[in-house]
């Protein structure tokens, strides 16, 4: 008999354990998730363009706003004219796409914004910084980063990076990564770069919408 128990305890153990692998957490609710489409982590920038997929968890996020920053030498400080902002009342439950193109295949292009959703279809914005614009492009070179894993209980009102890229003006390159923005002080990319900007994003309730 003691046997017997072993035996179907064994195999109750063997259900266990095999159905773990196909146990999922589900997100919570009141959260976004954010997914790169493409990863360009620690990457020379050859390819500019930078993809995310967006999905709402029954969030309460009615608007996205995109920030652009400038390395400053020091710190991170925003861009005056650098908000760019979409706002629809289901953001927080429907799907949609933050995407960044370059307007020409110039190592110092500027990026077009651009945000879809099924809420409220798309919007398109166009970031443009004079100091950009104003880089020696005889031996520039860039490198560029974004998140590498997907983020499934982003809460809303919560700002994180999505993009990083730095310039160099002696032909030289130093790689990267989407860290620079939280811990600039840590980064060779960051501390010996021409000229650095970020894009972050943050899905908002806004109650006055």
């Amino acid at each position: 008999m003691k046997k017997r128990h072993a035996a179907l305890a064994a195999l109750a153990l063997v259900g266990i354990l095999s159905g773990c692998g196909h146990t999922k957490t589900q997100p919570a609710d009141n959260t976004m998730h954010l997914a790169p489409v493409e990863k360009k982590a620690n990457t020379a920038q050859v390819d500019m363009s930078v993809k995310y997929d967006f999905s709402g968890n029954n969030a309460d996020a009615n608007g996205i706003e995109i920030q652009r920053y400038e390395w400053d030498g020091s710190a991170w400080s925003k861009d005056e004219f650098g908000l760019f902002t979409v706002n629809a009342e289901d953001i927080g439950k429907s799907s949609g796409i933050i995407q960044f193109d370059p307007e020409s295949d110039a190592v110092n292009a500027e990026y077009n914004i651009n945000v879809q959703s099924d809420d409220f279809g798309g919007s398109m914005q166009f970031a443009d910084s004079s100091k950009l614009s104003d880089l020696p492009v005889e031996q520039i070179t860039s490198s560029v980063a974004m998140q590498e894993e997907p983020i499934d209980d982003l809460a809303v009102d919560v700002e994180i990076p999505l993009l990083v890229r730095t310039f160099r003006t002696d032909g030289t390159q130093i790689l990267v990564a989407i860290d620079a923005f939280s811990d600039p002080g840590n980064s060779s990319a960051l501390k010996y770069s021409s000229y650095a900007e970020a894009y972050t994003v943050k899905f908002v309730k806004n109650d006055h919408l």
